[in-house]
């Protein structure tokens, strides 16, 4: 069961058209969450939104049990991208290297946060089980199942592994499809 138009608006900092959040999903930041048109997050996802912010494009889908953790920056799914089951996004993670102390039951000034943003371009997919830290995933990017991404995938790349490294590149064909796509719908818009 998905949570209704009102529901959404109610819930959100905006909200487009045809947006299907089911409701077995935990949300935190309503207000800092911003969703386009033509979007899915399946059940027993997980978004949890700080200050700054998480944006959502068009056409996005977000598959069950996905973890967005955005309160140490902002994320950034731009139109078309999507992420498979089981993928977590972290904007911070403790760093316990230095001898910090870490978890969020300690005082700031014992620990050592490292932080920033993730964004994936349009068209960017990242497989099932994978964990995105503070990153940006460039248009057309892929990320192999099960893969860690802790630094920068440029356009069309594809990458796999922990840690991800390259292994090839997509074809750009998917910006030929989108352009078709969006002169098939009402108006251009999607």
């Amino acid at each position: 069961m998905n949570y209704s138009e009102s529901e959404l608006r109610e819930t959100f900092g905006s909200v487009g058209a045809n947006v299907a959040v089911h409701k077995s999903c935990v949300l935190f930041g309503g207000p800092n969450i911003h969703i386009g048109s033509n979007v899915r997050i399946d059940c027993f996802s997980m978004i949890s939104a700080g200050a700054q912010g998480v944006f959502i494009g068009d056409h996005v889908h977000i598959a069950a049990g996905a973890y967005l953790f955005g309160s140490n920056g902002k994320i950034v799914l731009e139109s078309f991208s999507s992420l498979s089951a089981r993928v977590t996004l972290f904007t911070g993670s403790d760093d316990f290297i230095l001898g910090h102390m870490t978890n969020p039951t300690v005082p700031a000034k014992y620990r050592f946060v490292t932080s920033g943003d993730i964004v994936l371009k349009k068209h960017a997919i990242v497989g099932c089980g994978s964990v995105i830290m503070p990153a940006t995933l460039g248009v057309g990017a892929a990320v192999g199942a099960l893969s860690f991404v802790s630094k920068d995938v440029g356009d069309f790349e594809i990458v796999r592994g922990s840690p991800a490294v390259p292994v090839g590149f997509r074809r750009d064909d998917m910006l030929e499809f989108e352009q078709s796509f969006l002169a098939e719908t009402v108006g251009g818009q999607s």
